[in-house]
């Protein structure tokens, strides 16, 4: 069974796996600042309305993202997620060198956050699925 297509622009897709209970997120274009946020909230927002404990975030299109947006992740947004009972989060990475190094960054900050929250980071989706499947 194929995810379910809930929304799609220019600079995301949101899907939901139903299988699973696992909204996969997608950048399709780096997007910084409030755009960065705005859609994060909307991610959260559904994360929230879903109540899941696990999510992904595919980053494959975007080989970076900002400092400041990865700052406000750690700082706001994954602690929000954990306030919600989020538990687990993967991340998809472009097939890159700069992106294998920024992801296993993200991964180490994330996973720092808090010791009930634990993110990954994989080369594919269907890597990403099967160990939030595990957990």
């Amino acid at each position: 069974m194929s995810p379910e297509l809930v929304k799609k622009t220019n600079e995301q897709v949101v899907e939901y796996d139903s299988e699973l209970g696992v909204p996969v997120f997608t950048w399709n274009a780096f997007v910084t600042g409030e755009t960065f946020r705005s859609i994060a909230r909307e991610w959260e927002s559904f994360i929230a309305e879903k109540g899941v404990e696990r999510y992904v975030v595919n980053t494959q299109k975007v080989t970076t993202h900002d400092d400041a947006d990865k700052q406000w992740l750690a700082e706001e947004w994954i602690p929000s997620l954990i306030d919600h009972g989020v538990r687990a989060g993967a991340g998809v990475y472009a097939d890159s060198a700069i992106a294998t190094m920024e992801m296993s960054k993200v991964e180490t900050q994330l996973s720092s956050i808090h010791p009930d929250f634990e993110f990954r980071v994989f080369a594919t989706d269907d890597e990403a699925r099967e160990w939030l499947a595990s957990q």
